[in-house]
């Protein structure tokens, strides 16, 4: 079955699929900051305020995983992006990094901190384009 991004199924998968992949967990070993994925605002999808992710992540795991409202994000690292950007990152069709020199995805957050650990920003990713999702445009109506 396939769910929604930024939604509370999607958030509780990515959990578990965090706390299982061992690639993720080797990759980021040294990471210990939370981190929130923002969506902007995208009407267009049903999605008129956006919706945002936070992930309490420490040393390979996820300690805790919540949808939030993007006005209430306060994570030290904040990734932000309109609908088409998430899209292309959750498809592989853009790498994170690559994403945020690009500024496709905007970062609050030290960039440098990113950078040296930008295996685990990857390992994340990979980890989220193994859940099953179905993308808002291509819903039937």
């Amino acid at each position: 079955m396939t769910m929604l991004p930024f939604t509370a199924e999607w958030v509780a998968a990515f959990h578990e699929a965090i706390d299982a992949d061992l690639t993720y967990r080797a990759a980021a070993a040294k990471w210990v900051w939370p981190v929130a994925l923002v969506l902007d605002p995208a009407p267009e999808y049903g999605l008129p305020d956006g919706a945002a992710a936070h992930f309490d992540l420490h040393e390979g795991r996820c300690r805790a995983a919540t949808l939030v409202a993007p006005s209430r994000v306060d994570a030290p690292f904040v990734l932000r992006a309109p609908y088409p950007v998430w899209k292309r990152v959750v498809t592989g069709q853009l790498d994170p990094v690559m994403g945020v020199a690009l500024k496709q995805l905007r970062l609050d957050g030290s960039l440098a901190t990113l950078m040296l650990h930008a295996n685990a920003a990857k390992a994340l990713v990979a980890v989220a384009r193994t859940l099953p999702v179905t993308f808002h445009d291509l819903l039937t109506p």
